[in-house]
C-alpha cells in the first residue's frame, strides 16, 4: 500500500520548485510527510496484564491529513449538522478571470475574505 508520505517525499522538491507554495501549504506537507512515521514524536504503550510494551508513532494531527482526520472530520460534519438552522442554503461559486489566479493563489487570505 503506498503512503501518502512516501509520496510527498519523492515529489516534493518538485512540486515546491513548480507551485511556490505558501507557507502554511508547506506546514502540511511536512505534518503529513513524518505522519505516524518513525520521524514523529514516539508513544510509549504498556499492557497493563502482561507488561509488554511498544513505540507507537504520533499522528499529524492536521486537519488535512487523510491519516488521521477521518474520526475528527466526521465529528465536526455531525457538529455543524446540529448548529444548522433550519433554512435553506445555496452555494454561489464563480470563475476568478486566469490574468487575477496567480494574485488570489500568492495573496488567498485576502482573496478569500473578499473585502479588500
Amino acid at each position: 500500500m503506498i503512503k501518502l508520505s512516501s509520496i510527498i517525499t519523492e515529489f516534493e522538491s518538485s512540486y515546491k520548485r513548480k507551485y511556490s507554495p505558501l507557507p502554511s501549504h508547506l506546514a502540511a506537507l511536512n505534518a503529513m510527510k513524518i505522519c505516524r512515521t518513525s520521524a514523529s514524536p514516539q508513544l510509549f504503550a504498556q499492557c497493563t496484564d502482561c507488561d509488554n510494551h511498544t513505540f507507537l508513532p504520533h499522528s499529524c494531527g492536521h486537519r488535512n491529513c487523510p491519516n488521521c482526520q477521518a474520526h475528527e472530520s466526521q465529528l465536526w460534519i455531525e457538529n455543524q449538522l446540529k448548529r444548522q438552522i433550519p433554512a435553506n442554503y445555496f452555494l454561489v461559486t464563480f470563475t476568478i478571470p486566469k490574468e487575477l489566479r496567480d494574485i488570489a493563489w500568492k495573496n488567498q487570505t485576502c482573496h478569500q475574505q473578499m473585502d479588500c
